[in-house]
């Protein structure tokens, strides 16, 4: 990105020459440009909402530079540490461009009138007892102490398998009036339904610190409610006040309520749900199974919740896998090889929190006998998660690797659908199972349920065609025919 570079003034002290105190206005005509280069930067990836959470919302301002320091206010810690953590050294490479002289670090400060702001809420908040009561048993003791531990929206790993759930959720931080409301998120344990709705908490908060966020299990819900109503009227209002009185509801498992006969719990909560979608405000659903598929469910839920929009959270693909592995390893200071990474990959393949306790097991078993991470330690240190030495078996090593790449099934990849992205991907899986290996062409057609010599022949004299004109094909090709041979 090209600068507008400032003379500086001061021979002795470029930097504050050109962007000093007696320079504000300097530097806020510069900051949108950084803010400009940031966006361009981060586009595209996971971080490409992060901008304009933390740093585009007007809410944080560049105050001075001072001996290559560059000071910005914040409304919050939190967004001190985040900016911190994550852009400190792209906004000083942006600010050198944009000023022509060298910017080296990024200081946070809370300045004093959000201070005072918070002492504001706090004192509001005591005179709120009653409703605090009623939140406490909820969730927590306050809105901090709740919050405590919460996952972070920024360290959510986004994919094929789950880019429509995470979407969906950034769109509520950024037009809270969307009018499609619930949305419901469901999909099996440990693919990320609960970091989506605990980061979704923490990033609506700080976007609108004045809305009231409530986050709460689907049991945590049922307790709250019959222990207001085992207490009396009193107890019962300040309930519905905190729960109905939310700009943002987020609920976890919604599926443990249909369990049982709770028949006072489930009026509740529909209650709940039809006055806050008739205030127009935000409820966020999670569960193991779609409404359809919750046993118990009353057809009045099922149909409110797909009055909404219903999303799905799949298996973590190939390249989720990868990412998660290596982002775990180095936040234990641990720098995983390729190989490494792509042997946990290709055998835990379920979910995150697998694949996070994998890593964990790995970084601690090679501590623990002071021992280098490459792929000798991997198998032992997962041995009895794997299987001591297992190499899964090659066909099916491939159609798996090959099904994500085309974000496939196996069982597309192995059916008889001519369509032009299955078809594909049944004759790349051929072709590395030919190359990879001394098997015939007649036993690799045996393989795909019973092809001819000639099918696999002509699959084969495709994907070489493809090869040649398709560069990013290719590289996957050679990679997969690499991991096979490996394995």
């Amino acid at each position: 990105m090209n600068g507008r570079t400032i003379p500086p003034i001061n021979a002795a002290d470029p930097v504050e020459s050109a962007l000093g105190n007696d320079h504000g206005s300097e530097l806020h005509v510069l900051w949108p440009q950084v803010l400009a280069g940031l966006e361009e930067r981060f586009s595209g990836g996971q971080h490409a909402g992060a901008v304009r959470l933390w740093l585009s919302s007007g809410k944080v301002q560049p105050q001075e530079v001072k001996d290559g320091v560059l000071l910005l206010d914040c409304p919050t810690a939190l967004f001190a540490q985040q900016i911190r953590r994550h852009f400190t050294q792209h906004i000083c490479e942006l600010m050198t461009e944009q000023a022509g002289s060298p910017i080296s670090d990024v200081q946070c400060r809370v300045n004093r009138h959000s201070l005072e702001r918070h002492r504001r809420e706090l004192q509001a908040s005591e005179a709120q007892a009653q409703v605090q009561r009623a939140s406490n048993a909820i969730g927590g003791s306050s809105r901090r102490s709740q919050e405590s531990g919460f996952k972070m929206l920024e360290g959510f790993v986004v994919g094929t398998c789950n880019r429509m759930a995470y979407d969906a959720v950034r769109r509520i931080i950024e037009s809270p009036e969307n009018p499609v409301n619930p949305l419901f998120i469901h999909g099996a344990s440990g693919l990320g339904k609960t970091h989506l709705l605990q980061g979704l908490a923490v990033a609506f908060r700080e976007r609108y610190p004045h809305s009231q966020v409530l986050y709460m299990t689907c049991e945590q819900f049922k307790h709250a409610f019959l222990a207001a109503w085992n207490k009396g009227h009193a107890d019962m209002d300040a309930f519905r006040v905190s729960i109905r009185h939310a700009d943002l509801l987020l609920i976890d498992d919604i599926h443990f309520l249909s369990r049982g006969e709770a028949v006072a719990t489930k009026n509740e909560m529909f209650s709940t749900l039809n006055e806050l979608a008739g205030r127009g405000k935000k409820v966020v659903i999670t569960s193991d199974a779609h409404p359809k598929d919750i046993k118990y469910l009353e057809d009045r839920f099922v149909q409110r919740f797909q009055g909404g929009l219903v999303v799905m959270l799949d298996r973590p693909d190939v390249k989720v896998r990868c990412e998660v592995i290596a982002a775990k390893a180095l936040s234990q200071g641990a720098a995983l090889s390729p190989e490494v990474v792509d042997f946990v990959a290709d055998h835990i393949t379920d979910n995150v929190r697998e694949l996070e306790g994998a890593v964990n097991k790995l970084v601690h078993y090679a501590a623990s006998f002071h021992r280098k991470i490459d792929l000798s330690v991997a198998r032992q240190a997962l041995a009895d998660t794997i299987g001591r030495d297992v190499v899964e078996p090659r066909l099916k090593m491939i159609l798996r690797v090959v099904a994500d790449y085309f974000d496939l099934s196996v069982d597309d990849v192995m059916g008889k659908s001519r369509s032009g992205s299955r078809s594909m991907a049944r004759h790349i899986a051929m072709y590395v199972l030919k190359h990879a290996s001394s098997d015939t062409y007649a036993a690799v057609g045996e393989a795909f349920g019973g092809k001819r010599h000639s099918s696999v022949v002509y699959a084969c004299e495709q994907v070489a065609k493809h090869r040649a004109s398709d560069p990013d094909m290719d590289s996957f090709i050679n990679d997969l025919l690499m991991r096979v041979r490996r394995g």
